[in-house]
């Protein structure tokens, strides 16, 4: 895994406008704090397959636990989306996962 991801984080948040430009604003739910990690594996091509299985396997409907390389806590995160670049020694896969609590 490359170390050089990119994590967006956005929290949901519910505003009301109020009048005289003020404004209201709460956390939308208990977890409104969820992150999005765009991850870069780069795999010798034997080593692929394996990888491949798994995300398909969960199908991005399936959570998994996943350690960020610059943190200590696994999360739970769903894989929707990733894509290979396949080259003659090495495959680089690169995924979103969106943390989920469930």
């Amino acid at each position: 895994m490359r170390p050089d991801m990119n994590v967006v984080s956005e929290p949901k948040v519910v505003a009301v406008k109020l009048g005289d430009g003020y404004e209201q604003r709460r956390p939308a739910g208990l977890n409104n704090l969820l992150s999005t990690y765009s991850v870069t594996i780069r795999v010798r091509k034997g080593e692929h397959p394996p990888l491949k299985a798994f995300l398909e396997r969960h199908g991005g409907v399936r959570a998994f636990q996943w350690t960020p390389p610059y943190d200590w806590k696994p999360i739970r995160v769903v894989c929707r989306k990733w894509s290979a670049s396949v080259g003659a020694l090495w495959v680089t896969v690169t995924a979103d996962f969106e943390q989920v609590v469930n």
